[in-house]
């Protein structure tokens, strides 16, 4: 969650002239996202979702509650960016449910597309990536810790990227 940019505003300007329905999609939440904490990981998170293999993520709860900021909702739109903070896509929220960390299963972790796709991977490294987020809230990370975990589908690729 950061500050829009003017290419991902113009490349949301393009997805609503290219979409029959852009009111509808003008009416919905739409914000930037990037995958991780880093430059690489933005670009390996943005290449994940535009092959197909990304199709979850996940933020800390407390994350939205800190920054007295709503919640995506099923029907969400979002322009991902890349690390360099390029937009690349546009994904629809198709699932959201918050969970606690230690009940997030198999099926998300693989549908998460990151390391190896198993839940003991995911589930170290979404903790050392949640705990450094925890500490820079001020809170300690739990096995409770309330997570928003959505499922997501690519509905924009820019025709002129090749993307």
């Amino acid at each position: 969650m950061h500050a829009v940019n003017g290419s991902t505003q113009a490349f949301w300007a393009e997805f609503l002239r290219s979409t029959p329905n852009a009111s509808d999609a003008e009416n919905r939440r739409y914000e930037a996202m990037r995958i991780g904490d880093t430059r690489e990981s933005g670009n390996h998170g943005a290449q994940l979702i535009l092959s197909g293999a990304k199709t979850a993520t996940s933020s800390l709860e407390w994350e939205y509650e800190q920054l007295d900021k709503a919640r995506p909702q099923i029907g969400s739109l979002s322009v991902v960016e890349n690390g360099q903070g390029e937009p690349v896509c546009i994904v629809e929220t198709t699932w959201l449910e918050i969970l606690p960390f230690e009940q997030i299963d198999a099926a998300f972790a693989a549908a998460y597309g990151e390391w190896d796709g198993t839940l003991e991977t995911w589930r170290t490294e979404n903790w050392a990536y949640n705990s450094k987020r925890c500490r820079a809230l001020g809170r300690t990370p739990t096995l409770d810790m309330p997570l928003v975990c959505e499922r997501f589908k690519v509905v924009y690729k820019s025709p002129y990227t090749g993307a």
